[in-house]
């Protein structure tokens, strides 16, 4: 009789370890892939604060919200939202810094000009169409 010397794995420990790998996959992909979108999502709520205060600040400053949302950059001249003459002698801005000097960008659409903006009422949300992980639109934020 003769002796097989084995070298190597056999067929069942090969297909053993790629089920358990398949099964790790399963597990580990989904949380990554959302720890991408809780971040877009932070930084979603980070802008918007920032937005609401500068818009808050303008305000308090000027006597009315900024007709747009440029008018957080530079220095306004003519009416506000709610077309009540701006004080442009108590402008204290630029009200945002971002290194490109525009608005911030909205993390979903990649965009500083997409954000939805109320000049009567200085209300501002994002311009995107997609939903939240809570199931809120974005645009309700």
């Amino acid at each position: 009789m003769v002796k097989r010397t084995s070298r190597g794995f056999t067929l069942i420990e090969m297909l053993i370890v790629i089920v358990v790998i398949a099964i790790l996959a399963l597990i580990v992909i989904p949380r990554l892939l959302g720890a991408g979108r809780k971040a877009k999502e932070a930084a979603l709520k980070g802008d918007l604060q920032q937005l609401r205060n500068a818009i808050q600040q303008f305000e308090a400053d000027c006597g009315d919200y900024p007709a747009n949302t440029g008018q957080l950059m530079t220095r306004p001249t003519g009416n506000g939202g709610n077309n009540i003459a701006l004080d442009s002698v108590g402008w204290q801005g630029p009200y945002l810094r971002t290194p490109d000097g525009n608005l911030p960008k909205d993390p979903f659409t990649g965009s500083s000009t997409t954000w939805s903006y109320t000049a009567t009422s200085g209300d501002i949300h994002s311009g995107s169409t997609l939903t939240a992980l809570d199931t809120t639109p974005y645009s309700a934020w």
